[in-house]
């Protein structure tokens, strides 16, 4: 792989699944993931508020420059520059991208609403690609657009994990609300890209079904049932770990 190839991605072939899915690979990145969730937690658990501030922002900046610089590397090779070409290469479109770059801004504005928020949909989207890569590991070579893919994934997990076992993330019943409405919002935005900006798209896999489940009503019943149910569970088991500490405190 040249210089150019690896900041193209050209001449980088694709591999069939069996080739990438849960193969080598892909399983270091599970195992890597999950090691930097519990080294990262034990080692700042204890650390003063302003040592896991800092821990948080290192993450915000690792994803400020894979955000920007894959803008960047976008732009320069692409072929033609019109607005609706232009657009999308700058606007945050799937839910990936979308709560990467909310997790940027809750790790700088500190805002709860954000963190709880980063949390849900954090987990939801790096979820889904750390145990389905659908992107990233389906490469002979690991180009910067493979890298920026993956490491985004795995350190988005990171961080949604570490914004709870840090203490940061606050799941209270009576603001259970809010990320119902943040989501809400977040596909309102993708019916606009959808249906209006670049009609025929699929962003947020919100027209399409993207398992092929074949069921006999719309999929987006299902999806809607899932999140809601999926977004609930986290305020549950937030009480129920508050209800265990209040007693053993007792």
């Amino acid at each position: 792989m040249s210089f150019k190839d690896f900041w193209t991605n050209e001449n980088n072939p694709s591999l069939p699944q069996s080739e990438y899915l849960y193969n080598g690979r892909h399983i270091s990145v599970l195992i890597l993931t999950v090691i930097l969730c519990v080294v990262l937690t034990i080692l700042f658990r204890n650390k003063s508020d302003r040592a896991k501030q800092i821990l948080l922002r290192v993450f915000g900046y690792i994803f400020l420059f894979f955000e920007i610089s894959s803008r960047i590397v976008d732009l320069i090779i692409a072929d033609t520059y019109t607005l609706v070409s232009v657009t999308e290469i700058l606007l945050p479109m799937h839910i990936c991208s979308v709560m990467v770059w909310l997790i940027i801004i809750s790790t700088f504005t500190r805002k709860q609403f954000l963190i709880n928020y980063s949390c849900i949909g954090g987990l939801l989207a790096t979820t889904a690609f750390l145990l389905y890569p659908a992107v990233g590991l389906n490469r002979v070579y690991m180009s910067f657009t493979c890298l920026y893919s993956t490491i985004s994934h795995m350190l988005g997990f990171v961080c949604a994990i570490l914004l709870m076992t840090l203490g940061f993330a606050k799941f209270e019943f009576k603001k259970m609300w809010i990320p119902y409405v943040c989501f809400i919002i977040m596909f309102s935005y993708g019916a606009l890209l959808n249906f209006v900006i670049f009609p025929g798209a699929d962003y947020m896999y919100m027209v399409n079904d993207p398992l092929g489940l074949g069921l006999p009503f719309p999929y987006q019943i299902l999806y809607s049932v899932i999140i809601g149910l999926y977004t609930a569970a986290f305020y549950l088991v937030y009480w129920i770990i508050q209800k265990i500490k209040s007693r053993r405190a007792g």
